[in-house]
């Protein structure tokens, strides 16, 4: 069997002949124009999280820049107190003309997160499948675990206003989810438990928010990587014949 996979890949070499492939660049499905030149509002906020549109508004910065010459929110604020204009209020189409001509960028990106979770649950405790002999008492003790699960959902509306004529050209509702478990032993008020005093869910200590930030940015960069996908170029593979 190795022998014919051998003699199948020098077969495929041989019919190439010295053709090659290059990675090849194709526009996005939404173009901006111009001078490729964006810039990211500041996204209302309509959860109780006051940090999340920060770090939402960050990471698309940073994905756009990947394409285009982004200003951040921290750059556009001038503009937008010249004209009025404070979080809860989006530009109109004549609003987002004269943003254009003011900050030089071809498009503007607004909107509003409406979603924020973070649960963390925990399972009742259970057997870790470890035991051991108590030696002054001559008792089986069982080692107990318990499985905490933390789970992030963020989702937000995003909308790209072409600042030439003030039209959306782009308007996408998005939500992104991640989480992650880890397996805790229980060790309070014991490691090892006699038979006679099995550990219940009051047993098992307070959730633990450690994991929240990691899952967090996680949930945001699916978000961000669902309402970018359409203003992003793709890239495929050309073959080319020396």
């Amino acid at each position: 069997m190795k022998r014919k996979l051998i003699l199948l890949l020098l077969a495929a070499v041989l019919l190439s002949g010295c053709a090659s492939y290059e990675r090849v660049q194709n526009p996005p499905r939404v173009t901006v124009g111009g001078s490729n030149t964006v810039a990211v509002l500041f996204f209302d906020n309509f959860t109780d999280d006051y940090a999340i549109t920060h770090e939402v508004e960050q990471e698309i910065v940073k994905t756009l820049s990947g394409y285009y010459r982004v200003l951040p929110p921290s750059e556009t604020e001038w503009a937008l107190v010249r004209l009025g204009l404070l979080r809860g209020h989006s530009p109109d189409r004549d609003q987002a003309v004269r943003l254009g001509q003011m900050l030089g960028v071809d498009a503007v990106v607004v909107g509003e997160v409406s979603g924020y979770f973070q649960p963390v649950t925990q399972t009742p405790p259970y057997p870790t499948g470890r035991t051991k002999v108590d030696e002054r008492t001559g008792q089986l003790l069982t080692q107990y675990e318990y499985l905490e699960s933390t789970k992030v959902m963020v989702g937000f509306t995003g909308r790209v206003m072409e600042t030439r004529t003030g039209n959306v050209i782009h308007r996408l509702r998005v939500e992104g989810q991640a989480d992650t478990e880890r397996k805790e032993i229980l060790r309070f008020p014991y490691e090892w438990w006699p038979p006679n005093r099995k550990p219940t869910a009051w047993d098992v200590p307070a959730p633990s928010y450690s994991q929240v930030p990691y899952v967090r940015q996680s949930a945001i960069r699916q978000a961000v990587s669902q309402f970018t996908a359409d203003l992003m170029p793709t890239y495929t593979w050309v073959r080319v014949d020396d």
